[in-house]
């Protein structure tokens, strides 16, 4: 075989540097377009998620109502938030955020003896232990 030299050279090099050239922009351009069409899908599914989320959200807004209301009464009947947690099967944080806004959301209670349950699992009955501890008794030191 002959080798060419000069300007036919040339030119079979540089036919060569286009034809891989070509070859890569061919692959590049196979990736974009995969790319393209993978996030094409992914922004398809997130604004159906979106669209489910958001109605989802609306069809439920009626029960956890309803659930916050449940837990409310369930407080002012007495029930400690570990109890209420225990009994519904929610945590602590979902208890807390059930009675959170109870304040500004709850209707008074229509039972007089439900407030006094509430106020007396929330604040100990210091009337209960007066005198039964007698004057006359000696105070304990530490060490004694």
């Amino acid at each position: 075989m002959a080798r060419r030299t000069g300007a036919s050279a040339r030119t079979l090099a540089l036919t060569k540097a286009q034809e891989a050239v070509a070859q890569r922009d061919a692959e590049r351009i196979q990736r974009e377009k995969q790319l393209e069409a993978a996030l094409a899908d992914f922004y398809q599914a997130q604004g159906e998620v979106e669209r489910i989320h958001k109605g989802a959200d609306l069809a439920a807004a009626p029960f956890e109502a309803t659930i916050r209301e449940s837990v409310r009464s369930l407080d002012r009947l007495g029930e400690t938030r570990a109890g209420i947690a225990g009994l519904t099967g929610l945590s602590l944080p979902q208890v807390r955020d059930c009675l959170s806004d109870e304040a500004s959301n709850a209707p008074a209670p229509d039972a007089p003896f439900a407030d006094e349950l509430a106020r007396r699992r929330r604040q100990p009955d210091i009337e209960a232990f007066e005198g039964a501890v007698p004057a006359a008794m000696p105070a304990v030191r530490a060490g004694d």
